[in-house]
């Protein structure tokens, strides 16, 4: 079980079937929440990224703004909540509105032009290490697991082999 009542996820494809059946299987989640300013505007996208959560589970597509609202307000929860973002920009957006949560798990950022790999499933530009590293020294962690039957790795160990 996860020592918190929320996974915070970085995921570019945001809600997929590595997050739903890896994830959904191996811990008892009853809360998606997909947090993305975009989607939540755009009622076509979100009813098609929410039809793919299990009836029943909760599942939500929320502003960025009402993401770290419902983080904070849900640390103590009694059911297990997933928070889904689609980049490192998100989570420093959370951040800097003083995010309480600071465990979060890092799973696929793919393959673009300017990102080099760092894991199977890890690519990050320079700037987004950057970013990564800004946050480890104001305290966050950063556990980097594509699914939970797979290995975990320290995000701040990986970067230091970069």
């Amino acid at each position: 079980m996860p020592s918190n009542p929320i996974i915070l996820r970085i995921d570019d494809r945001l809600i997929h079937g590595q997050v739903l059946v890896g994830w959904g299987s191996c811990y008892p989640l009853k809360h998606f929440i997909v947090a993305n300013d975009e989607i939540a505007r755009n009622d076509w996208e979100k009813e098609l990224i929410l039809s793919a959560v299990p009836p029943e589970c909760d599942a939500r597509v929320l502003t960025l703004e009402e993401t770290l609202t419902y983080i904070n307000e849900h640390l103590d929860d009694s059911e297990l909540s997933m928070v889904l973002v689609s980049s490192p920009e998100d989570i420093k957006y959370l951040a800097d509105g003083d995010l309480q949560l600071k465990q979060i798990n890092v799973g696929g950022l793919h393959f673009n032009e300017n990102r080099s790999q760092l894991l199977p499933y890890l690519f990050l530009s320079e700037d987004e290490i950057k970013l990564f590293e800004g946050l480890l020294r104001e305290g966050y962690e950063f556990e980097c697991q594509d699914v939970p039957t797979n290995s975990k790795y320290s995000l701040a160990k990986v970067l230091e082999k970069h």
